[in-house]
C-alpha cells in the first residue's frame, strides 16, 4: 500500500490522516513543527471590537471568550475551534491566509483589533489591517518549534524500508524541522500553498503536487494527483 508521510503538528490525530486513509492511503504521521506555549500577561478582551486568531492553538489559548468583541478566523478550522468554546467567527475567509484574512475584515478603520499570533507568523496580517485603518494590537501565545526532539526517532522509523512515497508539508516550519531531524531531500514533496513550496525548493526538494487552497481536501486531492495508489498483493 502506498505510503504518505505527514509532516502536520497533531500527528496522527490531524485530519488529513484520516482523510488520506479514506482515500485508500496508508499514512506515516511524524510531526516536525510543534508548538510551546508562552506565558503572556492578558490584556482586557472586552476592550476589543474584534479579536483575530489565526489557528486552533491560539483559540485554545484565550484565557476566555468574552461577549463584547466580534470574532474572525482565518479558517474552518480555526472557526471550529472557536465554535467549540462558545463563540461564533463572523469572519472566514475563502481562503486560509492572512492576506484573505487581513481583506475580508469589514470596514477595520478606526476599530481596535486583536491578533492572537505564533512566534513566526507571517507579519503581514497585521501591517495589513493597520494599512486599512485598524489599530492593532498583537499577542504571540506560542512559538513554533522547529524539528521537535520528540520526532527525532519516530522519523526514522517511518523513513526504514520500504519506506514512504511522498511527504507532506503544510509550512515552511515543517519543511525546515523535518530536515533538522535528518530526514532526506529527496523524497518528492507535496505542499500546501506556494510559500512552503518556495521554502521546500530552496531545501532541495522536488515539488511534485501543491495544494489549490490551504485546506484539507484540497492538500489530499494534491496527493491524489501526484501519487497513484499502490496496492501490494498482501494488502
Amino acid at each position: 500500500m502506498t505510503v504518505i508521510l505527514v509532516t502536520r503538528p497533531a500527528g496522527g490525530g490531524d485530519p488529513l490522516v484520516a482523510e488520506l486513509e479514506s482515500r485508500g492511503y496508508r499514512v506515516s504521521a511524524v510531526p516536525t513543527v510543534g508548538t510551546r506555549p508562552i506565558a503572556v500577561r492578558w490584556p482586557d478582551l472586552s476592550l476589543f471590537d474584534w479579536i483575530v486568531v489565526t489557528s486552533a492553538t491560539g483559540v485554545a489559548a484565550l484565557p476566555a471568550i468574552p461577549s463584547g468583541p466580534r470574532w474572525a478566523a482565518v479558517g474552518e478550522s480555526t472557526a471550529r475551534a472557536l465554535r467549540a468554546r462558545g463563540a461564533r467567527a463572523e469572519v472566514v475567509p475563502a481562503v486560509a491566509n492572512g492576506a484573505s484574512l487581513g481583506e475580508a475584515l469589514p470596514d477595520p478603520a478606526g476599530v481596535r483589533v486583536l491578533v492572537v499570533r505564533a512566534s513566526l507568523a507571517d507579519a503581514g496580517l497585521p501591517a495589513l489591517l493597520q494599512k486599512r485603518g485598524a489599530r492593532v494590537d498583537e499577542i504571540t501565545v506560542y512559538e513554533t518549534v522547529e524539528g521537535p526532539d520528540g520526532s527525532a526517532e519516530e522519523l526514522q522509523q517511518a523513513l526504514r524500508p520500504p519506506g514512504v512515497a511522498a511527504v507532506v508539508f503544510a509550512s515552511g516550519s515543517a519543511v525546515r524541522g523535518f530536515v533538522k531531524l535528518g530526514g532526506p531531500t529527496g523524497l518528492p514533496a507535496i505542499t500546501i500553498g506556494p510559500r512552503t513550496t518556495a521554502v521546500a525548493r530552496d531545501l532541495g526538494f522536488t515539488v511534485v503536487a501543491e495544494a489549490a487552497e490551504p485546506s484539507v481536501g484540497q492538500l489530499a486531492d494534491a496527493v491524489v494527483r501526484a501519487i497513484p495508489i499502490e496496492v501490494s498483493r498482501d494488502a
